[in-house]
Parts: C-alpha cells; sequence; structure tokens
C-alpha cells in the first residue's frame, strides 16, 4: 500500500494536474482583475508649480535706479510669474461632462492673479481649457483682485499636460488646489521640479512686453 502510494505521489501525472489546476486558478485571477480594472479605469489629474519667478527685486537702489512693472498703467508692488503644470496622468480621457455640476477646478495662488499670460498645451491637438476671469480687476491702485484661477469644464484627454504662466502681484505662496469637483477622478500634487525658467534675457533689455504688462528699468539719475 505504500508503494502504490509512494508511486503516485512522485509520478509525472500528479505533477501536470498540480501545474494544471494553479494555472487555471492564475488565470481566472488575471481575468477578474482585468475586467474590474476595465469596468472601473483608473483616472488621475495631476499638478504641480513649475515655476514661480519674481519680476523685481526690493526696489530702490543706491545707484537711485529699479525695475518697474505695469500692468494696464498700474505700477505692480511684488509682480511674480507662477508657472503652473496641470496633467491628465490617468489611463482615461477626462471628459466636460466628469465636472459636477458643471463646476470648474479652482486653484488659489496666494496673491492677487492679474492675468494669464500664456497657455499651452500638449501633444499637439489637444483642446485648450478655457478661464473664468471674472474675479481679476485691476483699478487705479487696487489690485486686490481674487487669488484664484478657475478651469472651466473642459475635455482633457489622457497623456494632454496644460502649462499656464500667470502673473501675480504678491510674495510668494503656495498653489494649492482648493476646489476639485471631478467625479471618479483622483488628484495628485507632485513636488515642485527643480526647474525655473530663467528671466535673465527678458529683463536685460530696457523694455519688454507681454501682451498689457510692460517691464522697464527705470532711472532717477540724470
Amino acid at each position: 500500500m505504500n508503494t502504490l502510494a509512494g508511486d503516485w505521489w512522485e509520478s509525472g501525472s500528479w505533477w501536470q494536474l498540480v501545474v494544471t489546476i494553479a494555472a487555471s486558478i492564475a488565470v481566472g485571477i488575471l481575468g477578474a482583475w482585468a475586467a474590474l480594472r476595465s469596468s472601473n479605469p483608473k483616472r488621475q489629474l495631476t499638478w504641480r508649480v513649475r515655476s514661480n519667478t519674481p519680476l523685481m527685486s526690493v526696489p530702490g537702489d543706491p545707484q537711485g535706479s529699479e525695475l518697474a512693472v505695469t500692468f494696464f498703467g498700474t505700477p505692480l508692488a511684488s509682480p511674480r510669474i507662477v508657472e503652473l503644470v496641470i496633467a491628465n496622468s490617468g489611463r482615461r480621457d477626462i471628459t466636460a461632462a466628469m465636472f459636477h455640476d458643471a463646476q470648474p477646478l479652482r486653484f488659489d495662488f496666494g496673491a492677487p492673479v492679474c492675468t494669464i499670460l500664456d497657455v499651452t498645451t500638449s501633444p499637439a491637438g489637444s483642446i485648450r481649457p478655457t478661464f473664468d476671469t471674472a474675479g481679476w480687476h485691476i483699478v487705479g491702485d487696487d489690485t486686490s483682485g481674487e487669488c484664484w484661477v478657475d478651469v472651466l469644464p473642459t475635455l482633457l484627454s489622457k497623456g494632454q499636460e496644460v502649462v499656464l504662466s500667470v502673473l501675480v502681484d504678491g510674495d510668494e505662496k503656495p498653489v494649492d488646489l482648493v476646489r476639485f469637483p471631478l467625479v471618479d477622478v483622483t488628484p495628485v500634487s507632485e513636488a515642485p521640479g527643480e526647474r525655473s525658467r530663467a528671466l535673465a534675457e527678458a529683463l536685460s533689455r530696457t523694455s519688454i512686453y507681454l501682451g498689457p504688462v510692460r517691464i522697464r528699468v527705470r532711472s532717477d539719475r540724470p
């Protein structure tokens, strides 16, 4: 009896049966996982500040010269250019219908927003988002407009990246995502990158135009 049991246990047919059962179980688990992943696609929105660059230092140097920045003729006390990157890093498109109750995404810059200087989107052919600018205002010396940028409901394709260059007037503050109405989408905040756009070439010129923004070097010396 012991001999027969040993022969059966050590036979190749037994191990073949074990391997077949294990393979069947593995295929079943993988199939269930694939079906679950397909029916519940992961959508993810990633955002980060790529650069936060002051346009001028503390005014009033010993030589009597300083850098002056105006916006529609209004002097800005502490102008900065903030580059915000928004990317669809998930496996599926994010559609405009996924913005609950048609509410926009809202990014708070911690300082009054003057304008969006530039918007780029990649890859080529992807839809450029639109923004709500109703809260921004500059009247005389009043730059106390809203501190946020609203991204209106839009299609963000899989792999799409949007870069906003925003002019703000105020000290450097973290940019916060304060409204996230997207349904079935995970927000992810990446750490700020080490890259920062150099403004040395632009600031070395006497006068530069960025749409309505004028940057010039002012000298009080005769």
